[in-house]
């Protein structure tokens, strides 16, 4: 065969198990990529240049490995015929072994990766059945020179039947380096070590994620991050769970760093809009219900406006402020309305219920609604201990100091002291029960001696 058909041979058996080797590592990590590069260099091109060096005879210390170019030599006829003859001998022979060697390798990969090994088996077994009256031929009239074309007719069916059995393992990204250079401050090169980590995976959520944080808190880039937020939620493999929980994060970022409660609202209604019906977009509505709607009104509750619940001993000690005017019934009722219709959209919203409660018992004198009120605030898990005591107290104090009815004080008193005994509001809980003892055997003792 001519040099010239040899070289083409040559490329395409570099070029074919090259092919595979992409289908197989489709994440095209660079790695990979120059681990192929690098083994191509070793196992042909090298070899080729020693295989040229070494037959050129262009120094008499160094004489020719194949006879027919010392005989060309020696004859002093010209031996660049010969030379290129022999050239493309050893063309064949490289780049058929490296192509066998590189397909071999490739189908050892597929079998570990199989997800059923005995498909892989079967498929090899009946190829290789198949295929040896082609294969037998080959090694007859060829000899060891045909071994890698052999091996070529053997594997290469093979690989291409059962590389389905093996999906791709992608690389996991690893933030660690980026979250540490976020802990010292260096937010630049964090961000650029989570773009390196996210082209060995795309479309994973947790490091857009937390490049959006850092555009967004670092970078004080809300635009930005708003941009990679909506540009996630288009990804095709994004799940709706992960679509509510970036936009939800969104929406925080327009409240907190950009007092835009339209923005946080737009990017609620986004939620709504991919995934109508859903339970995220019943979510979604609800969080927008309860979303003021201008940035005075947010900013109006970013000042913390609290309705202060008194300590225990000061209810207690106090009673009843008769002494202060009366508040319009009408307005009361209506401030009421408002927060039970709020309720309805959101019975979980703690301030709301407990200042329905506070203006039941307070201002409207639905005494019995207000304690209602306070025990489903109080039967909610998870619930800090400083609002526990302090419902408990006020539950007390109502039953004290509007109901008059010592009995049913009695129980969120005993409460206080026996799971927040070291509270403030149980030591007051606790000197309150003394004194109804004391009052009770006072009573006892009265009516005795009068009987």
């Amino acid at each position: 065969m001519s040099f010239e058909g040899s070289l083409i041979i040559l490329i395409c058996c570099v070029l074919v198990p090259a092919y595979y080797w992409n289908v197989i590592f489709e994440d095209h990590d660079p790695q990979t990529s120059r681990w192929l590069i690098a083994w191509a260099c070793k196992g042909v091109v090298v070899p080729v240049v020693v295989w040229m060096v070494f037959n050129s005879g262009i120094s008499p210390r160094m004489p020719p490995l194949m006879p027919e170019i010392a005989i060309a030599q020696s004859g002093g006829a010209t031996w660049t015929s010969a030379t290129l003859d022999v050239t493309a001998d050893g063309l064949l022979v490289i780049g058929s072994y490296w192509a066998a060697i590189t397909l071999g390798w490739l189908a050892t990969l597929i079998a570990t990766r199989a997800s059923n090994r005995t498909d892989f088996i079967g498929l090899s077994v009946f190829w290789c059945l198949v295929l040896t009256p082609l294969v037998w031929p080959i090694l007859h009239f060829s000899g060891w020179k045909g071994v890698g074309f052999a091996g070529m007719v053997w594997l290469l069916p093979v690989v291409h039947c059962t590389m389905s059995l093996a999906p791709s393992k992608k690389p996991c990204p690893i933030y660690s380096r980026a979250i540490a250079k976020m802990k010292f401050g260096r937010y630049a090169e964090a961000e650029s070590a989570v773009i390196r980590e996210l082209e060995k995976c795309e479309d994973d959520f947790d490091g857009w994620m937390l490049l959006a944080d850092l555009y967004a808190n670092q970078f004080n880039d809300l635009p930005e991050a708003d941009r990679t937020i909506r540009e996630i939620c288009d990804q095709p493999k994004i799940t709706g769970v992960q679509i509510s929980i970036a936009l939800h994060r969104l929406a925080g970022w327009h409240l907190k760093l950009g007092e835009n409660p339209v923005a946080a609202r737009d990017a609620l209604e986004v939620i709504c809009q991919k995934l109508p019906g859903s339970h995220v977009a019943r979510m979604a509505r609800q969080r927008m219900d309860q979303l003021p709607a201008t940035r005075e009104e947010l900013q109006e509750q970013l000042k913390g406006r609290s309705f202060p619940l008194p300590a225990l001993s000061e209810i207690l000690d106090e009673g009843v402020d008769h002494t202060k005017p009366e508040t319009n019934h009408a307005d009361a009722a209506l401030l009421a309305n408002q927060y039970a219709e709020k309720l309805k959209r959101d019975p979980n919203n703690v301030p709301e219920r407990e200042k329905l409660a506070r203006i039941l018992a307070e201002r409207l004198g639905e005494v019995d609604l207000a304690i209602e009120q306070l025990e489903l605030l109080i039967g909610m898990p998870e619930q800090p201990v400083q609002k526990m005591t302090e419902w408990l107290s006020l539950v007390a104090a109502w039953q004290l100091n509007y109901r008059h009815d010592n009995a049913a004080a009695r129980k969120p008193l005993e409460r206080l002291v026996h799971e927040y005994p070291r509270t403030a509001q149980a030591f007051a809980a606790q000197r309150r029960l003394n004194l109804m003892e004391m009052e009770l055997r006072v009573s006892r003792a009265v009516s005795a001696g009068v009987s």
